[in-house]
């Protein structure tokens, strides 16, 4: 099959599920919306992981600076 077969099908398949997400075909409403509620909740754990990560790092960075102004101090 060629790239063209293959993007055709892609657009066919994403095609057929925007339709049953319209017309609520098997459920999809449903699963679309567990589907999208599940991604919130990823975002949510990503962005509580990235300021905990970042508090981490300016913890250390603070922790150094305060270490090097000792160390010139000791050094003088």
């Amino acid at each position: 099959m060629n790239l063209f077969g293959k993007i055709s099908i892609v657009i066919w398949i994403v095609l057929l599920i925007a339709a049953a997400i319209m017309f609520d075909w098997f459920g999809s409403r449903d699963a679309a919306n567990a589907v999208l509620e599940g991604g919130k909740v990823a975002v949510e754990k990503l962005e509580q992981t990235g300021d905990q990560v970042q508090g981490a790092i300016e913890s250390v960075t603070e922790k150094g600076e305060a270490v090097q102004q000792e160390a010139k101090k000791i050094a003088e």
